[in-house]
Formats: structure tokens, sequence, C-alpha cells
């Protein structure tokens, strides 16, 4: 049989539509439609049938599924130790799952510093679903994934950053004038949080084992809301340190520090567990891991230029641009 049929297979499978397929292969929507006729000729069963927007595999493509993918992955390997993946020449699209805040504080340097060797590569940014992170990455339908709450399942990756959550609030909230909040202090307190934050379900279950369960009063779906919310507004908010950095030279906000010491969260990269183009792949992780990890701590910041009162921002020591 046709490899090429083999690899338009294992990728209609693991996307589930043709039009994934096929940007997955660089390829046309009428080149896999024509490879499925192909293979549904030659195995003679339909392989998938159409379920809304998606292909669902039938008994036998779920049958075949791990054979091709086994078959697949065992050539990628022998071909990989000939020809290593090379971002100066490559042409290639990889798919990056980021929450709202990961798209901020680390995409710019993700990008920069991809584009600096590689510079015919894409990156597709995916908006992250922790609930749905386990199926996109079982099904390759996403190639990495930055996430602060581990996706259900036994998945593992390295930690990026480690983070610790302060609480913020206006600079006039009557709270803003104590050095520490209490337990009750914090219970009584109105709470604003964000539905986009993917470490909140871990730091609310934390703060919930520790007796102070949120209860919020409002709940948006855009962290960059949260300050200009939190300076207008009588709320105070639960987020991570280094945001509360960037934003308090910005606004006229505070942090003090929790009530409780709670455990750091880890933010982790996560991979595909498919190992089609395992080369590319490995050479995309290396990258993110890179960049991820010298991204500048203050990255709300302008970058320094010749003109105007930009000068007022300055590089420390450690890279960050300070006020």
């Amino acid at each position: 049989m046709d490899l090429n049929l083999l690899t338009v297979f294992v990728a209609v499978y693991e996307t589930g539509t043709v039009t994934a397929a096929a940007e997955r292969l660089f390829v046309t929507q009428s080149a896999v439609s024509q490879s499925l006729t192909r293979l549904r000729r030659e195995l003679g069963d339909q392989l998938f049938v159409r379920e809304g927007r998606t292909l669902r595999a039938t008994p036998a493509a779920h049958t075949l599924y791990p054979e091709f993918h086994a078959a697949l992955s065992r050539v990628e390997t022998a071909v990989a130790g000939l020809r290593d993946f090379d971002p100066t020449t490559a042409r290639h699209r990889f798919r990056l799952a980021l929450s709202e805040l990961g798209e901020v504080g680390f995409l710019p340097t993700i990008l920069r510093s991809i584009a600096a060797v590689a510079p015919h590569v894409e990156v597709e940014v995916v908006p992250l679903d922790v609930r749905a992170l386990p199926e996109w990455l079982a099904r390759g339908r996403v190639d990495l994934a930055i996430a602060s709450t581990p996706p259900p399942g036994e998945f593992t990756g390295p930690v990026l950053k480690t983070e610790r959550y302060v609480l913020l609030m206006s600079a006039d909230h009557p709270l803003a004038g104590r050095k520490a909040i209490t337990r009750q202090a914090f219970t009584d307190a109105r709470h604003l949080t964000t539905s986009s934050d993917s470490a909140a379900p871990g730091v609310g279950a934390a703060l919930e084992r520790a007796g102070l369960p949120i209860s919020p009063d409002l709940v948006v779906g855009h962290t960059s809301s949260l300050p200009g919310l939190l300076h207008a507004g009588p709320w105070i908010t639960v987020v991570p340190s280094s945001l509360a950095e960037n934003w308090m030279p910005l606004w006229p906000l505070v942090s003090r520090p929790l009530p409780v010491d709670l455990a750091p969260i880890h933010v982790r990269l996560y991979t595909r567990s498919t190992s089609y183009e395992s080369s590319a792949l490995n050479w995309f992780h290396r990258a993110v891991v890179t960049a991820v990890q010298s991204a500048p701590r203050r990255f709300w910041s302008p970058p320094e230029t010749d003109g105007g009162d930009a000068g007022a921002h300055r590089p420390g020591s450690d890279g960050a641009w300070t006020g």
C-alpha cells in the first residue's frame, strides 16, 4: 500500500476533519478526499462517516489506526536518523495552545525566537481549553500546549515557569491599607475572578482545601479586563504575582500576600502523544522551552526607543523592563 495513504489516514483519524488533515499535511482538501476514496476502495470499508462537522471513525478504522500509526512512527524514526529537521529551510506549521495570559506573556518571545532561526516556520495559536486538551494532544490537533492546570489523564511535561498567587486590589480599597489580610477579611471581601486563567481551578481548589472558598461576585472572560475593573470597583482578585507586578506600575493597584501559604503553581509544556514528524516536533518543543524560560517577567512594559519619554523604562539586570 502507498505510504502516503497511511499518512492521510492517520491525519484524518487524529484531526477528525478533511480540512484539518489537509492543513497538517500541507496538501489540498481535494487530495485528502481522493486518498480517502482510494483507501476505502482498497480496504473495502467506509473508514470514516460524517457526523456533523467531523468524521467519525468506523470500527475498522479504530482497528487499523494503531497498526498504521506504529508503521508511520517506525518510518519517521528511521528517516529522522538520516535527516534532521532543518529550521533554516523548513516550511512547517505548528499549533500551540495558549491561554490569554500565555499569549500576552509568552507568545511575543516565542515568535521572535522562532523567526530568528526559522523564517518559514508558522505558528498557529489555539485558545487553550484544559478540558479538551487531552483529546487535542492524543489526536494531534495541537502540537504543544502551555498550561498551569494539568489536563486530565496521564500527561506530564517540563516546568517552564513557577508562579505564586497574590491578592490584587485598588489602592483605594479598604483592605489596601493593611500589610496582611486576615482570613476573615478575605472571606468577607467581594471577589472578582476570570474564566480565562488556566490555573484558576487549581488555585480555587487549593483555597477551598485551606478553608477559604471563593464565591465570586463577578466573573469576567478576559484577564486583561481585571485592572480597570479593580480600579473602578470594590473587588479583590487572586492573580499570578508576575501579572500583579506588570499591572502595578501602570495602574493604581496594590498586591498583598494571601492569608494562607499556597504551593506555587507550575506552568508546564505538554506535547501531543502522536510521534508523526517527531524531528520537527522535537525542534519546536526545544524552541518553545528556550523562549519561554527567557521571556521577560515585565512583559507589558514597552521596549526602549530613542524618542519620546520611553527612556523612563530601562532594562534591568535580569533583562526585564523596569520603570
